[in-house]
């Protein structure tokens, strides 16, 4: 009995040998500050890295179009694992019966903890780092995620209910695109006879024209051009509708040439804002649209 308790006391003294020493408060926030103050500056780097060649800018796109994050975490997840498609933290993952793979390294991003006063009066969110982990970093043989595939008649639908601006079909088109948003007219012409996916294309592009029109006051087509086709890629990225016209991110390094880091970041966060916009009005044209239908049948039934 005195082997055993002897066993015991040792293999203790080992393991309290092994704890760490619990940080004080000051030591924890300093440890927190650094770990957040090293993530901010990766997700600035990384907004250069992201503009330095349209197959990385394409990449970062795709990665938008993915995953619902703040333009901080997408950089962020960016600069870890580019190819990441669904992202949860250990205990989600744990609570929907998936485990992570031995040896699999979490994705930091920075997750808001609160808020707090500044001197001024004013607020501010506090963040911490958390890591999350990829659907590739699970242990299944399950497929658990799947691609988009958007019902092109629903998202017609969905970008075209209560449309803001006027829609027109021409019978003839001479020359340009054969969907054209005119903002002198408040319309959006489109060519007779186009395929499906050619006219969900070119709405999903003009309708992300129409968007800019109406936010900036200093709208151009071919200035802005650039831009738009950006947030329209994603879109069509987001909602799984081909997009084969990839020529605009041959511009990415002449447009944002010369930019600070932290206004190329701003930037990138302002055109994900207008997919983001345009993506909320199909959303909620669907929407509006199924409950309309509904409503019909209701009423025929009585």
């Amino acid at each position: 009995m005195e082997n055993i308790y002897a066993m015991l006391n040792k293999n203790a003294q080992r393991s309290n040998e092994r704890k760490q020493p619990r940080l004080s408060k000051e030591e924890y926030a300093k440890q927190m500050k650094y770990k957040r103050n090293h993530l901010y500056r990766l997700a600035e780097v990384q907004s250069g890295e992201v503009v330095s060649s349209p197959q990385k800018y394409l990449q970062f796109l795709n990665l938008m179009a993915r995953l619902d994050y703040t333009i901080t975490n997408t950089l962020l997840i960016m600069a870890q694992n580019p190819d990441a498609k669904m992202l949860k933290d250990g205990k989600h993952w744990r609570d929907s019966g998936f485990y992570i793979k031995k040896g699999a390294k979490g994705i930091q991003i920075l997750e808001p903890t609160g808020e707090y006063q500044r001197e001024d009066g004013s607020y501010g969110a506090n963040f911490n780092a958390k890591y999350l982990f990829d659907v590739s970093q699970i242990n299944t043989k399950k497929i658990l995620y799947n691609a988009p595939q958007m019902n092109v008649a629903n998202m017609i639908n969905g970008l075209t209910y209560l449309s803001p601006v006027a829609l027109q079909q021409l019978d003839t088109f001479d020359g340009g695109e054969p969907v054209f948003y005119s903002p002198d007219a408040k319309c959006i012409y489109y060519a007779n006879n186009l395929s499906p996916t050619q006219l969900i294309q070119g709405l999903a592009r003009e309708y992300c024209h129409v968007e800019f029109d109406k936010q900036y006051s200093d709208y151009n087509r071919e200035n802005n051009q650039f831009f738009i086709e950006s947030s329209a890629y994603i879109l069509c990225q987001k909602y799984g509708i081909p997009h084969h016209d990839i020529k605009f991110a041959d511009q990415v390094t002449q447009y944002f040439y010369g930019m600070e880091l932290k206004d190329i970041k701003k930037e990138l966060g302002n055109i994900k804002s207008l997919c983001e916009d345009v993506s909320e009005r199909i959303d909620r044209g669907i929407y509006k649209s199924q409950q309309e239908k509904i409503q019909q049948r209701n009423d025929v039934s009585r």
